[in-house]
């Protein structure tokens, strides 16, 4: 080959090797580029994910209450039965202290208070009611007291064998009709519940009489007598409704916020239950 050929080879050589070295340059930072792109997009797509996944945890996860626990308290219900209202009639409670019992509302011959006391007071007899009835017997004898004024209890629980006895004394000698309006057929007395006392004092001569309520000690006990549980259970002019004739004697104890609320009423207890 000719000098001058072999320099126009050589020249033609070199300029192909810095081409194929450009290529090669150009080729590996195309590449180079592109695998930066790819990381990058996959740093982006990987944190994305990340995002997605706390998000998803913090959704899912329970909600933890930051405040102090409350204990929810029962609801009030009215578990003392002197502040029980009389919307509702108990008549198959006996040991309940508002259940009516009357002509209509009887309860069962077997039944007796297991909480009965003899009643330290003083009396025509040894009587007995249930406790809670004694010392609210107890608390309207000292408030009469205080007055200048002596009760005397005259008669209280009864079983219902007494009563029975009781009203078969009374159809003898008053007849069915009569006895019907002063004497309560076993099963329906309230003397049975253990929370009714007959009361009396000296002006009558220690004797169940209507003229009692015209007392002093009569007049007490009408006006007073619900601030400790109590109330006149027939009173005057209420016979068609209670079916008895006025015994200013008789009390019947309730609880005094019941007794209270019948006593302000004016009505019976039949008419504040709205029952007969």
């Amino acid at each position: 080959m000719r000098i001058k050929d072999k320099k126009r080879f050589i020249i033609a050589c070199g300029g192909l090797a810095t081409i194929l070295i450009l290529v090669i340059v150009v080729l590996t930072i195309s590449f180079w580029h592109r695998n930066e792109t790819q990381a990058e997009a996959d740093r982006k797509k990987d944190s994305q994910t990340t995002t997605q996944t706390a998000t998803t945890a913090k959704e899912t996860e329970p909600v933890t209450n930051t405040q102090p626990a409350v204990t929810e308290q029962p609801a009030q219900t009215e578990t003392k039965e002197e502040i029980k209202t009389a919307t509702t009639v108990n008549t198959t409670g006996a040991d309940s202290i508002t259940i009516l019992v009357n002509k209509n509302h009887s309860i069962s011959a077997s039944y007796m208070p297991s909480d009965l006391v003899t009643v330290d007071l003083p009396s025509t007899r040894d009587t007995q009611l249930r406790s809670v009835a004694a010392e609210g017997l107890t608390k309207l004898f000292k408030a009469a007291e205080g007055a200048g004024l002596a009760l005397s209890c005259c008669s209280g629980y009864r079983s219902y064998e007494t009563q029975s006895e009781l009203y078969a004394w009374n159809v003898d000698t008053y007849g069915v009709d009569g006895a019907e309006l002063v004497s309560a057929r076993p099963g329906m007395s309230e003397h049975q519940l253990g929370l009714a006392m007959d009361v009396t004092s000296a002006s009558v001569g220690y004797d169940l009489l209507e003229s009692f309520g015209t007392t002093s000690e009569g007049q007490f006990i009408k006006e007073n007598a619900h601030k400790y549980g109590f109330i006149v259970r027939y009173p005057q002019g209420k016979t068609d409704i209670t079916g008895y004739a006025y015994e200013p004697w008789h009390l019947r104890y309730l609880g005094a916020d019941v007794a209270t609320a019948i006593y302000n009423s004016g009505k019976t207890m039949e008419e504040y239950y709205g029952t007969n």
